[in-house]
């Protein structure tokens, strides 16, 4: 059985993509010394507010030990806060600081444009249905990565 294109294969598309985007997206996050792991961080922080480092980290879509290791980075610039759970003893709640969420804020502001190449070949319109077409991808694989109100 002949082997198919591989750009014909959504994993192919979306590891392609997700390599040329990330490498814009780092770029721009280093003169701000974030690492993208610790801009997600502070993106679901200020977002969701506190949580716990596992939880974080299944928001964030790493590994507990990436989150470990971005939050003490964060943690030692004082972009966050580590405190005692108010009713589970044994859980840290991870924080935003008020300077972590306007480094947040910077760097959402700073990547804009990566986002803006990334859907420079659609209409408005079009750039409305591919987020949501990559929201509900996104939904189905990792339900928690998405911000919700409640």
């Amino acid at each position: 059985m002949p082997l198919g294109d591989p750009s014909e294969r959504i994993g192919y598309l979306i590891w392609q993509l997700s390599l040329a985007y990330s490498l814009r997206i780092e770029h721009t996050l280093r003169p701000l010394r974030l690492t993208q792991a610790q801009f997600s961080a502070l993106m679901r922080l200020t977002l969701d507010g506190a949580t716990s480092s596992a939880e974080l980290a299944r928001r964030c879509g790493v590994t507990a030990q990436s989150m470990g290791t971005a939050v003490q980075g964060l943690a030692d610039r004082g972009l966050v806060e580590r405190r005692a759970h108010p009713t589970h003893g044994r859980i840290i709640e991870i924080s935003v600081t008020p300077e972590g969420e306007e480094l947040a804020a910077r760097a959402e502001r700073a990547i804009m444009p990566a986002e803006e190449e990334a859907l420079a070949p659609f209409t408005p319109q079009e750039q409305g249905r591919v987020r949501a077409d990559l929201q509900r991808m996104l939904a189905n694989l990792n339900p928690r990565a998405l911000h919700t109100s409640d």
